[in-house]
């Protein structure tokens, strides 16, 4: 775990990695989660509670998820 500090402007730095990167918020009820990937945070987007986060993220093995994502960054690679 990681924790940052939010600025006066409501900025937090995440480091240079993520510099002129395209990342997704997702707002669950205080549960604030960044991502870089498009096909998680849609699915994020669908749910509403935090009860339903954790049920989503049971539902789904580690491996599906990292599946996942090397599917949605291959896709934006190749294009």
């Amino acid at each position: 775990m990681e924790e940052k500090i939010v600025d006066s402007k409501g900025r937090v730095y995440l480091g240079k990695w993520y510099a002129n990167k395209r990342i997704y918020i997702v707002d669950l009820g205080g549960v604030i989660v960044l991502t870089p990937y498009t096909a998680f945070a849609e699915e994020l987007g669908k749910i509403k509670s935090v009860e339903e986060l954790m049920e989503f993220l049971k539902s789904i093995s580690p491996k599906e998820l990292r599946e996942a994502f090397r599917e949605a960054v291959w896709e934006k690679t190749k294009s």
